[in-house]
């Protein structure tokens, strides 16, 4: 994946946390692959993914947002006539720093059935939401 390839590497320094106004374009023009949604200072990127008859949507925040938590996640998705409430599929995860820019990647794997699959479409969806711990975060989606 274009964006995941850059994005690992030595952390930065905290001094040089000052953003442009241009940061999610900077996101974006960093990858080869178009995001999911977009919410002020964050990214997220997702994908499908089965493993053993399991469904997981595979999901990376990209941006400002930063964390280190032991109690999970959840990822409200609305759209036309549904809503799905996802659990996260291991409620310990982290953060880590971006090289390409100053910010996080955050990958975040959730639950999902089959069934929900099939019935997401990007032309249906109106938002998603993240929540952690004492974090919200509200995407809108993404519309190259």
């Amino acid at each position: 994946m274009g964006l995941f390839d850059k994005l690992f590497g030595a952390s930065h320094d905290k001094a040089d946390e000052t953003l442009d106004a241009d940061y999610i374009e900077t996101i974006i023009n960093e990858s080869e692959d178009e995001p999911l949604g977009v919410s002020e200072r964050n990214i997220i990127y997702a994908g499908y993914n089965e493993l053993g008859g399991y469904y997981f949507l595979q999901t990376f925040i990209v941006g400002e947002f930063k964390i280190k938590t032991k109690e999970g996640a959840k990822l409200l998705i609305e759209g036309d006539n549904y809503t799905f409430d996802l659990n996260c599929d291991m409620p310990e995860f982290a953060s880590e720093d971006a090289t390409t820019f100053k910010g996080h990647v955050t990958k975040i794997d959730f639950e999902i059935e089959k069934a929900t699959v099939e019935k997401i479409k990007k032309s249906t969806l109106k938002q998603l939401t993240l929540t952690t711990k004492k974090k919200k975060i509200v995407f809108s989606v993404y519309n190259s």
